[in-house]
């Protein structure tokens, strides 16, 4: 076996183990916390907690790789996600799974696995010949996906089936595996061990951050895109408190079910990617303003069964109707991530590409915590059909604001007509 597929092989491996462990870790723990309180607050504050330490520790992971022996990051990082994990389990054991035993495993493995990724990602050219990188990026993408598949489905069951204890102390043998595979990369194949560290100059951070948002003030259309993103994440935040809330509290349905349901969403995704993947390159505020009207549609459509519970009280009706509706989400979704991600990357100039990237990451996610709170406070407050019905008024007046700012925009200046029409160009090249 030649090294870029050794290395390849044990890559994936070791990111599967970790990324399906983290994920299907979350997942049981906020169904467990749904059966233990019935509260939409509290599931949310478990949200927050493995999103908060992944906004933080992101950045800082970046740094870190970049000055330390990147394979004893990675060996570390994994290994003591294990140890969390044994450290959980036998907390556990003397005290029961209380909810401060599962939030503080949550902040600890949420910010190790953002560790562990950010070294892994930055090491990742030299483990495998240049004519390879693209391929394993690919793979490693697909792999992304097809856990946000399968974890929930796995979730249900596991949690079904293995009490919450046990599965973290299987999920703790998993990580400690997984480190065990990574050992045998070869993170120095491309590169002189003595060399591994990189050498980075003295960087004023906040300064570049301000010249990054400087850049995108300047380019209109643009920031128009990353403020539709942002304000459009912070509603989709009410759809991931409210649905496990309305399937596993309202309708009482099984961990199972409601793993199938919100698996359609990322079924969905694959499917446009995979079937639409040379046809959603170029920004048309038109057509992305209709998707996402289509966007805000959905999220009203989720409140018919809580709002006609007389005729629709039917769990099995429910849960592919859901399902229906996720899967839909999860095809416009793609079809509306796509153009924009492309645009943003065709347009901005190399030497800012980077830190606007960064930036939208960053605002798209940093806004989700506040919606996880607001959204979560909430649902213990009103009727939950009442959030998806504002959360999809919501969308749409985004839509309506989309077309409208966007097509002023490309009027009015006449550089973006000409990119527009080069990424048209560019597209059916392709």
């Amino acid at each position: 076996m030649n090294k870029t597929k050794k290395n390849t092989i044990l890559f994936l491996l070791g990111k599967l183990v970790s990324l399906f462990g983290t994920r299907i870790y979350g997942f049981a723990m906020g169904l467990y916390i749904l059966k233990i309180t019935g509260s939409a607050l509290n599931f949310s504050i478990s949200i927050l907690l493995s999103t908060i330490p992944a906004l933080i520790f992101g950045p800082i992971g970046g740094v870190i790789a970049d000055r330390v022996d990147r394979k004893k990051m990675v060996l570390l990082a994994d290994f003591f996600s294990g140890v969390i994990m044994f450290i959980a389990f036998g907390l556990s054991q003397i005290f029961g799974l209380e909810l401060w035993i599962i939030y503080m495993s949550t902040v600890l493995l949420s910010i190790l696995n953002a560790l562990f990724a950010t070294a892994f990602d930055a090491a990742l050219p030299n483990l495998v010949d240049e004519s390879s990188l693209s391929k394993v990026n690919s793979y490693n993408q697909a792999m992304n996906s097809l856990t946000g598949v399968l974890a929930p489905i796995i979730g249900g069951i596991v949690y079904a089936l293995v009490p919450p204890t046990m599965f973290i102390l299987f999920n703790g043998i998993s990580f400690v595996l997984s480190t065990f595979s990574e050992y045998f990369i070869d993170f120095y194949w491309k590169v002189e061990k003595s060399v591994e560290k990189i050498v980075i100059k003295e960087v004023d951070f906040f300064a570049n951050i301000k010249e990054g948002f400087a850049y995108i003030k300047t380019k209109s259309l643009i920031f128009s895109v990353i403020s539709v993103a942002v304000f459009i994440n912070f509603l989709f935040t009410a759809i991931n408190v409210a649905i496990p809330h309305i399937v596993v509290v309202q309708f009482n349905m099984s961990d199972e079910i409601y793993g199938i349901i919100e698996s359609a969403l990322a079924i969905g995704s694959l499917f446009v990617s995979i079937t639409f993947a040379n046809k959603l390159g170029v920004l048309k505020p038109l057509k992305m303003g209709l998707f996402v009207i289509g966007l805000g549609i959905i999220n009203i459509l989720f409140s018919v069964p809580l709002i006609a519970t007389g005729l629709l009280d039917i769990n099995n009706f429910v849960a592919v109707y859901y399902s229906i509706l996720f899967f839909l989400m999860g095809c416009i979704l793609v079809l509306i991530n796509i153009p924009m991600a492309v645009y943003i990357q065709k347009t901005t100039d190399d030497e800012y590409r980077g830190r606007v990237m960064g930036l939208n990451g960053t605002l798209c996610m940093a806004i989700s915590p506040l919606g996880y709170l607001l959204h979560g406070f909430l649902l213990d407050l009103i009727p939950t059909y009442i959030i998806m019905i504002y959360a999809g008024v919501g969308i749409f007046l985004i839509a309506i604001y989309m077309i409208k700012k966007m097509n002023k925009i490309i009027e009015n200046d006449e550089s973006i007509v000409g990119v527009k029409d080069t990424l048209k160009v560019a597209e059916a090249e392709s």
